[in-house]
């Protein structure tokens, strides 16, 4: 397990838990924390100081991963969708196939196939030769889905 900013990892009251990651920890040690307390099975005091940390750093990347990780662990296919989206938002040409990989099967979570074939074939444009890609490309082709009109 991962040790990241022990005396931020002790504080126990919520309170004084956001108001440390907000005042003194930067998003990327934020973002180890949190996966340490997943690492601990915390998942609804990780839920919440990854909601606190993004509403504080919205366009920080690191807090956008560790969000849309955490909601999926939890399975809060909305949150983790639009995580994914703003991540991919800010990232734009840059963002990687696993990105795009994660918010295809976050999407498809969601019984939103139309909308999960936009956002493959958006990927796909900027990562033809993804393996993960293609696969869900495919998939998504094998049941007959069109894409939806609108990704965003």
């Amino acid at each position: 397990m991962l040790h990241a900013a022990p005396a931020f990892l002790a504080k126990t009251a919520y309170s004084a838990l956001l108001t440390s990651a907000t005042q003194e920890l930067s998003p990327t040690k934020i973002r180890q924390s949190i996966a340490d307390l997943v690492g601990q099975d915390r998942l609804a005091e990780a839920d919440l100081l990854s909601h606190e940390a993004l509403q504080r750093f919205p366009q920080s990347e690191d807090i956008l991963v560790i969000r849309a990780l955490v909601t999926q662990v939890r399975q809060d296919w909305p949150s983790a969708s639009a995580s994914l989206e703003k991540l991919i938002t800010l990232q734009g040409h840059t963002a990687q196939a696993v990105t795009w990989g994660q918010w295809v099967r976050v999407l498809r979570c969601q019984c939103d196939d139309a909308r999960a074939m936009s956002v493959v074939t958006q990927g796909l444009a900027n990562h033809p030769q993804d393996p993960l890609l293609l696969a869900e490309f495919n998939a998504l082709q094998q049941l007959g889905v069109k894409p939806a009109l609108k990704v965003a």
